[in-house]
């Protein structure tokens, strides 16, 4: 039983996507050939994630059928304020070790994270960037590429043509990602008259474009190694490529909050594992 209710609290309190974030950077500066960031570089995205979803989910009430977190939501309120607290805490604690060029980037994409969130844009009857539908979907996958791509190596010198090979594969290997919930979510944001991607295409459609940008994510990574020879890290590419198809067949047969959080956001953590350890071998 506790064993289960730890597991809840990592998922659910947003702990292992937080994680995610922070391997996702270090892989970037790891295939770019870059050092690490320091500490507390880490502990500000850890933090910013921590925040972000744990105030997302202060405010969520609607979830899909028997959804495991929304009731674990519902139930601890005080933990997610707890680790909405934590958060704030991590990013005050390494905000001041930034250079001032970063402040006006770090402020901009809080506040899209903050408009994909909660009803505060001042025009329309959509008050969110989440309920624009497709707007929504690439919104979430370049916020995600621009903190785990852009972000760690702001300040290095990083060969131009490797970035962008870099920059676009993690966009399309995110929008993957995103589709996967957007499916999960479809009948929910049909009935709110959110007119997603997912609900736009239907969910066999949605799929399917799923597997082609899996393809799209494996020719650019095959493109990379040809133009960029790194032949640790095709490997772990194509391995994190052939594990996120079999998570979205997983996906098909259960909506299982610990599928897709565990499952679907794991294929991050997975992907950057799998670089480090091939990069081990160099």
């Amino acid at each position: 039983m506790w064993i289960k209710k730890f597991f809840e609290f990592i998922l659910f309190g947003s702990i292992f996507i937080a994680l995610c974030a922070v391997a996702f950077c270090m892989e970037t500066n790891i295939v770019l050939g870059v050092p690490l960031n320091h500490f507390s570089f880490y502990c500000f995205v850890f933090g910013a994630t921590l925040a972000q979803y744990n105030l997302h989910y202060v405010a969520k009430k609607i979830a899909v059928k028997d959804s495991e977190r929304l009731s674990w939501s519902l139930n601890n309120r005080n933990i997610h304020l707890i680790l909405l607290m934590t958060g704030i805490a991590l990013i005050l604690f390494s905000f001041f070790t930034f250079h001032l060029k970063h402040y006006a980037i770090l402020i901009c994409l809080g506040g899209i994270a903050f408009l994909y969130s909660f009803p505060v844009i001042p025009f329309g009857k959509k008050k969110r960037i989440k309920d624009y539908g497709v707007l929504k979907i690439i919104t979430l996958s370049l916020l995600w590429t621009l903190v785990t791509v852009w972000f760690p190596v702001n300040s290095m010198n990083v060969e131009t043509n490797i970035f962008i090979f870099v920059f676009v594969k993690r966009f399309v290997f995110m929008f993957i990602l995103c589709l996967l919930f957007d499916v999960r979510d479809v009948e929910i944001d049909s009935n709110q008259q959110i007119n997603t991607l997912a609900v736009f295409l239907g969910k066999r459609k949605s799929y399917f474009l799923a597997y082609a940008s899996l393809i799209v994510f494996v020719a650019l990574s095959v493109a990379q190694y040809h133009y960029f020879p790194q032949s640790a890290f095709l490997p772990a590419m194509l391995l994190s490529a052939a594990a996120t198809f079999v998570t979205i067949e997983i996906t098909k047969k259960s909506n299982s909050d610990f599928v897709y959080l565990a499952g679907i956001d794991g294929m991050m953590l997975l992907q950057a594992a799998l670089v480090y350890l091939f990069s081990l071998k160099q």
